[in-house]
């Protein structure tokens, strides 16, 4: 089987329905229109700022090539996984005629199209709507359609590196548990980078010539970026070097995935895949010391799931970048309202995560009788910690980072934990309550959005309000040691409503349905 005839045999498996050719024209050049609409919006928002900004649009353009570097290391991981190894012709290529020269080559440039389409949909739009209004030479937006191109093929070699180091440590036990924690690792230090020094542009600006050399892809656009010029043999020289780092990246990902071939990377079972290290000393520290058996089923789903870090990469690295610009914790009464959207997010995350089990599972705890309060209390207290893990660690890094006072540290703890508690009890609650709504038993239907946006309207803005209030009550005491008989009153209602909506929280129940059994 050839390299052509491969392709086409993976498109027939990955496709529904058969499409006729101009069905496909017709994608690609709506795929064309959407970019033009896109930088067509980009360009009229881009005219909104006033000049001061469109002066510095380089620099800002900088920053969304560094955004867009992570955003595309972590798609072409995951990309790489399901390529790998979900994948409905896994197990035909172990018997197939086909030469591992071949599969190597054809997942490879599947993950970098995948994630060309991210440099695409953000990248151009940004730059050429910038060129149109007048902020960035025209040399940029043409180097700018090879680095998207570098960029996509550096991700894809960096994840075909990733598993195979992973690999070559495990043998293929826990490889996806190993390779997920090698990306969760870089992934804490790029957010720790970004929230202590909070220049994380400087590392795109390596001055050292032989280092700019080998990783030319990364570090020589933001050169010309900064820059804003270029001139026509500039860029033929950069486009020229371009192509032989993205040939020797290619060269390196495609050997070292090679000899993983050799090995036995193929033929890794689903069984050794999922398998953990710390899984069995996890289980019997849990058999020991945990009693709820739902609990227990929640945190041994975790402990399997590498999911369990990575859900979180995104947003909090994104927040991260926010926290350069805006500084959260030194911003007054906006810091408890970033608490607020901060922590109900975090929290509809790890929701999201512990409910997927659920949803595997979804006919066997219909058809199984079990105390629906019980799943209801080790849910919640899961949900509980975990969230306040998450949240609770962030916040207290932008806080030593910004040296906040110690006074506001304690109230945005506080703050962070009420919420994180009132947000775990109505969202399980509400979960539970629709899942058994319709049904004999509880069955979960994967749908969230509605809870989420009824606690969103219900809760978390008043909340947000309150604590607010508060939150500003708090700066004028500490700057100004004394309150006004008014402003004792306002604060007064607002704690008191506060409380209330705590009590209010605690006596959330559920509705047991009519019988939790077939």
């Amino acid at each position: 089987m050839n390299f052509i005839k491969y392709l086409t045999f993976k498109y027939k498996l990955n496709s529904n329905h058969r499409r006729s050719s101009a069905e496909a024209l017709a994608d690609k050049v709506a795929f064309f229109i959407l970019i033009a609409v896109i930088t067509t919006i980009v360009y009229f928002v881009i005219k909104l700022f006033p000049q001061s900004i469109q002066q510095n649009m380089n620099k800002y353009s900088l920053s969304v090539f560094a955004f867009i570097c992570v955003i595309s290391l972590s798609s072409s991981i995951k990309k790489y996984y399901k390529e790998y190894f979900l994948s409905p012709e896994r197990e035909i290529l172990l018997i197939v005629p086909i030469r591992n020269s071949q599969i190597i080559l054809s997942r490879f440039f599947i993950i970098v199209f995948d994630v060309l389409i991210i440099g695409c949909l953000f990248m151009i739009p940004f730059v050429t709507a910038n060129y149109f209004a007048g902020n960035i030479h025209l040399g940029i937006v043409l180097i700018t359609i090879p680095q998207i191109v570098a960029t996509a093929i550096l991700s894809s070699s960096f994840a075909h590196f990733l598993f195979a180091f992973a690999y070559i440590l495990t043998k293929g036990k826990g490889l996806k548990t190993v390779a997920y924690t090698l990306m969760t690792i870089a992934s804490v230090g790029v957010i720790a980078i970004i929230v202590f020094l909070q220049n994380y542009k400087s590392f795109f600006l390596v001055h050292d010539y032989w280092i700019r050399g080998i990783f030319h892809v990364l570090f020589k656009y933001p050169e010309y970026l900064l820059a804003n010029q270029i001139n026509g043999a500039d860029a033929g020289i950069f486009t020229l070097i371009s192509i032989v780092n993205m040939i020797i990246l290619l060269f390196l990902a495609y050997s070292l995935t090679g000899y993983c071939y050799k090995k036995g990377l193929l033929s890794v079972s689903s069984r050794d895949l999922e398998k953990s290290f710390y899984i069995s000393k996890i289980s019997v520290a849990l058999n020991k010391y945990v009693q709820n058996f739902f609990l227990k089923k929640d945190i041994l789903y975790l402990i399997r799931s590498p999911k369990l870090f990575s859900v979180y990469i995104t947003p909090v690295l994104f927040t991260s970048v926010l926290e350069i610009k805006i500084q959260f914790a030194s911003s007054g009464v906006f810091f408890s309202i970033f608490i607020s959207v901060f922590t109900a997010i975090i929290t509809a995350i790890t929701l999201s995560l512990l409910q997927t089990d659920d949803l595997d599972h979804t006919d066997l705890l219909f058809s199984i009788p079990f105390d629906i309060e019980s799943l209801f209390k080790s849910r919640c207290i899961l949900l509980f910690i975990l969230s306040t893990l998450v949240s609770g660690t962030f916040v207290i890094l932008i806080c030593i980072a910004e040296s906040v006072r110690w006074e506001f540290i304690l109230f945005s703890l506080v703050q962070l934990l009420l919420m994180s508690y009132i947000s775990s009890k109505v969202l399980v609650s509400r979960v539970i309550h629709k899942s058994n709504k319709n049904s004999a038993g509880y069955r979960y239907d994967g749908s969230l959005a509605r809870t989420i946006f009824y606690y969103i309207l219900v809760w978390n803005i008043p909340l947000l309000i309150l604590f607010s209030i508060l939150y500003g009550f708090l700066m004028h005491t500490v700057e100004n040691n004394s309150l006004s008989i008014q402003a004792v009153i306002i604060l007064l209602i607002a704690f008191l409503t506060v409380i209330a909506m705590i009590y209010k929280s605690t006596q959330i129940t559920i509705n047991k349905p009519k019988e939790n059994h077939l």
